[in-house]
């Protein structure tokens, strides 16, 4: 259902509701006696001035408190950042998650064969030396402390379905806990930082779902009979740019899926090869012959059937999982992740947390916006200008949440912003990943994408 004026507001003030704040606060710990900053007041000023500013300091903190009513010194607000506080932030992220789910999907009859597409990566950042023993780093030249955010993003509705903060040192291909809110019918898109046969076995066979990766080099291939595949004698033997072959993957799982090869231009294939020499010499091998020649070409592997994905879709769609780089980015150099200036992991963990829920919030606004750009005049929305002018109504809609009329004013004029000025110049030579994506309808048994978006209406009141 697509979201009114009325509707986020109802939902803003139920989830900032005093009452319920100072339930978790109690729960947590956070709040045993009455002080002037209860958990209600800390909440707003921790995500609210985090919005304001990427980089707030306890000045800014204290300033945003007295917004609310409520007199207290930067230090004052220090003593308030705990373990305890962590704790709080934590159970408020996770409430955020769950009450901000955006139900408004791209209308690209491409996408909507899936329940969901999932995209699963992670983002690594530095932290303060101090805060090493507790999230050891990834070693090398970098700060010997850091954390990694694994991420599932919902690209098809925007909404992020899983958020986990981890050592910095944990490898992508041992995490697991994504798997859990893996729906049936979805689409889930991974790098091969991520490809592990005992992961794509659950997605399909547990979980009833479609996974899509590139294919990750030296794992046993068989052809659908059950014969051992030599991949690269293969591929030397056509002349074909293309080739499709179902197969089975993995010496010991035998997952049946398909395998596309496409071959890459020579400028390609030349720079391939070079990144793998650096990355080689850095560990001080050499990589093999057999690898090398198969650089030469791209190579998915997928268990979504050819009837739902051709061929040429699987390599437009796998080109959906660069989108949450943009989203990487756009939480590191524009919420301010990246830049957290704590020494204590209280601190730390705290700001982090209270960016999170800022972020939840960004994605709630920003997704029912995706579909305005299928209107009479396309446009492809921007994260950063969403992001932005949300910061800009921040202050303000801090100030409004004791008053359901007042959120639903100065909402009203946040998503009129919002509405004009969220939004990409149009692009004619280069179209953007989205416009590709709409033209694959062309070639699906399905409804027209005008038929699809006809009654689509945006933060109606």
């Amino acid at each position: 259902m697509t979201p009114t004026v009325q509707s986020i507001t109802d939902l803003l003030t139920q989830f900032w509701d005093e009452e319920t704040l100072e339930q978790i606060a109690r729960d947590t710990h956070f709040v045993q006696r009455q002080p002037a900053v209860n958990g209600a007041v800390f909440a707003q000023a921790m995500v609210f001035g985090c919005l304001e500013q990427q980089t707030p300091t306890l000045a800014h903190w204290a300033q945003v408190c007295l917004d609310l009513g409520v007199a207290v010194t930067g230090q004052g607000f220090d003593t308030r950042i705990t373990e305890y506080s962590v704790a709080f932030m934590t159970r408020l992220f996770q409430a955020s998650l769950a009450a901000f789910r955006g139900q408004v999907a791209l209308p690209l009859p491409v996408l909507a064969q899936f329940t969901a597409v999932n995209l699963v990566d992670s983002t690594y950042i530095s932290l303060p030396a101090s805060l090493a023993a507790a999230y050891p780093g990834s070693g090398g030249s970098a700060s010997p402390a850091g954390l990694k955010i694994q991420l599932m993003l919902d690209f098809l509705h925007e909404r992020l379905e899983h958020v986990a903060v981890r050592s910095g040192r944990e490898p992508d291909q041992a995490y697991d806990a994504y798997l859990d809110v893996v729906g049936a019918g979805s689409l889930n898109l991974m790098d091969l930082g991520y490809f592990c046969l005992d992961h794509l076995a659950t997605v399909s066979q547990e979980k009833h779902a479609y996974w899509l990766s590139r294919y990750l080099y030296g794992t046993t291939i068989y052809t659908a009979a059950g014969e051992e595949l030599a991949l690269l004698t293969t591929l030397r033997a056509t002349a074909a740019n293309h080739l499709e072959l179902e197969i089975q993957l993995g010496a010991t799982h035998r997952l049946p899926c398909r395998l596309i090869a496409v071959r890459a231009p020579q400028e390609v294939a030349d720079r391939r090869r070079q990144h793998a020499h650096e990355q080689a010499r850095k560990k001080g091998r050499t990589p093999s012959a057999d690898y090398l020649a198969l650089l030469a070409w791209t190579l998915f592997v997928t268990n979504v059937p050819a009837a739902m994905l051709t061929d040429d879709q699987v390599m437009t769609l796998y080109r959906v999982r660069w989108q949450v780089e943009l989203v990487f980015k756009l939480w590191k150099s524009y919420a301010g992740l990246a830049h957290i200036a704590g020494r204590r992991k209280p601190r730390v963990l705290t700001e982090l947390y209270a960016k999170l829920v800022g972020l939840v919030l960004t994605h709630f606004l920003l997704a029912p916006l995706r579909g305005q750009q299928w209107t009479a005049a396309p446009r492809e929305v921007s994260r950063v200008q969403v992001r932005q002018i949300f910061q800009r109504f921040a202050r303000d809609l801090n100030r409004a949440l004791g008053d359901a009329a007042a959120v639903q004013a100065t909402l009203t004029e946040l998503l009129q912003h919002l509405s004009r000025f969220a939004f990409k110049q149009h692009r004619v030579k280069q179209p953007n990943l989205e416009s590709r994506l709409a033209l694959l309808a062309a070639v699906l048994d399905v409804p027209e994408i005008a038929e699809a978006i006809g009654e689509m209406q945006f933060y109606l009141p």
